[in-house]
């Protein structure tokens, strides 16, 4: 269950990884809008944002419509079919604070944004990526992952990696099977500007997963 919790989670990063980097590609329409809004994000409201139920469709997850009444029409907008419903990615960067963007995924069983609910949501901070501590091989090597086979959830937790590293430069949190999941990625590495270092954290905000790109 769990190698299948993280792999929905690997899906739903790589759609918005994909949405963020280009407004174009293969199976997907997308389109741009630069409606303004009163309204800015903030940290606040975006932890306040309902994440819905990924294998549900969706359910309890605030609506699209309400998020885009609040906040104007998103920067990016991207559709994708995956099986029988329709994911929606959408962006923008009105937001307040040391961040640079706030991206959501919604999922509806109608091309349709009126019936669109809010399946995961990612926070961009790429200001702070030179104030942290580096990743290397070694550090990265040192991370503890929950060991799947006791209840103890004796894995590194977000908090006490971020006080170590800096906030990660992206954070994608989504609810899978009723269980919150969360995503975080840091670009300050030793492995200069591709370096990449991701872990997935479970419900009980412990390591589970983790990935590297070009650390030394």
């Amino acid at each position: 269950m769990k190698k299948k919790i993280i792999t929905v989670i690997a899906g739903i990063i790589a759609i918005i990884l994909i949405v963020v980097v280009s407004d174009h590609y293969q199976g997907t329409t997308s389109s741009s809008d630069n409606t303004a809004s009163s309204h800015k994000w903030t940290k606040k409201s975006f932890d306040q944002l309902k994440v819905g139920d990924f294998n549900e469709t969706g359910k309890g997850g605030s609506s699209y419509e309400s998020i885009v009444a609040k906040y104007g029409r998103p920067d990016k907008k991207s559709k994708t079919k995956a099986d029988n419903h329709i994911l929606t990615v959408v962006s923008w960067k009105n937001i307040a604070g040391d961040y640079t963007g706030v991206t959501l995924t919604f999922m509806s069983q109608k091309d349709s944004s009126k019936t669109a609910k809010l399946t995961s949501k990612t926070l961009l901070d790429s200001k702070t990526i030179n104030l942290a501590k580096k990743w290397t091989m070694t550090t990265y090597n040192a991370v503890e992952l929950e060991n799947k086979n006791d209840q103890e959830h004796a894995g590194d937790s977000l908090s006490s990696l971020t006080s170590k590293y800096g906030k990660p430069a992206v954070l994608t949190i989504a609810r899978i099977n009723g269980k919150v999941q969360t995503n975080a990625v840091w670009h300050n590495t030793n492995g200069g500007a591709n370096g990449t270092v991701s872990i997935d954290f479970s419900s009980h905000n412990t390591a589970v997963d983790k990935s590297q790109e070009k650390l030394r």
